[in-house]
């Protein structure tokens, strides 16, 4: 890919850590990549994917090439890399923009703060007791969940975890929140869909011990009772290239494997 991008006359800089495994001169760190370059293509699976969209301003447009399996968000297949090069370089391609979630966890010193495409899930250890989960919605009390874990999904994410949870697809041009409680052990919570724009602040109950904060299957923290997380709409969303004929249903319909067409 690097030869061909410099046959297009376009200098290629590869993170440091593709770059140990090319041979070719090392960039910057790959959280870091999208604030170097003009766009970036990652090839890989949506994993490789988001581990480079985390570090991409939103002036930053990034491109997937699939060479995982599923690839919701790495949507160009191998085969059709360099013709998808050829239309990112004369611009043949559409920009779409994907919202994301700012995580704030901890106050004072201690403060962290996480920016996240798909998906911010608080789950127990593997030999943990169910969990107590209470989520605020814009300051009001929403419920107290007693259950494996909880997904707080974007619209983009909702095709991620949230999916095999039992969450709802949401188009991913909705500016949404997705709230789906992990195997509930009260039939009547739902999952929930509520507005971007507010803000969601979540605690677990005393005693839960071994609960883990992941933040885009990427990285995790340990949190206890004593930590709030605060997740709302961030500041700046993730610019996605899209090819000239890729449409959301039909990605879907590829990748879920739906029914074909009839008549």
């Amino acid at each position: 890919m690097l030869a061909e991008i410099a046959r297009c006359g376009v200098e290629g800089v590869a993170d440091v850590e593709s770059a140990g495994v090319l041979g070719v001169v090392a960039g910057p760190v790959r959280a870091e990549l999208g604030r170097h370059v003009d766009a970036v293509v990652v090839l890989g699976g949506d994993g490789t994917f988001l581990s480079v969209a985390r570090g991409c301003p939103a002036s930053t447009p990034v491109a997937g090439i699939n060479m995982g399996t599923l690839g919701f968000l790495t949507e160009h297949n191998q085969e059709q890399a360099f013709a998808f090069l050829d239309q990112l370089l004369a611009g043949n391609v559409a920009v779409e923009r994907r919202d994301r979630l700012e995580v704030v966890v901890g106050d004072g010193a201690g403060r962290q703060q996480f920016l996240v495409l798909n998906d911010v899930v608080i789950n127990k250890a593997a030999l943990a007791r169910i969990l107590t989960i209470n989520v605020e919605v814009n300051g009001e009390f929403l419920s107290r969940y007693h259950a494996d874990g909880l997904i707080i999904a974007t619209p983009t994410g909702s095709t991620a975890y949230n999916l095999s949870a039992g969450g709802p697809i949401v188009h991913p041009a909705l500016s949404a929140m997705l709230i789906t409680p992990i195997c509930s052990h009260t039939l009547t919570n739902r999952p929930l869909v509520v507005p971007l724009e507010w803000r969601l602040r979540v605690w677990v109950g005393a005693g839960d011990e071994e609960v883990y904060l992941t933040l885009d299957g990427q990285h995790g923290l340990p949190i206890g009772a004593g930590d709030r997380v605060e997740v709302g709409k961030a500041a700046e969303p993730l610019s996605l290239i899209r090819g000239p004929m890729a449409g959301f249903f039909s990605i879907l319909h590829q990748k879920l494997k739906w029914g074909e067409r009839e008549g």
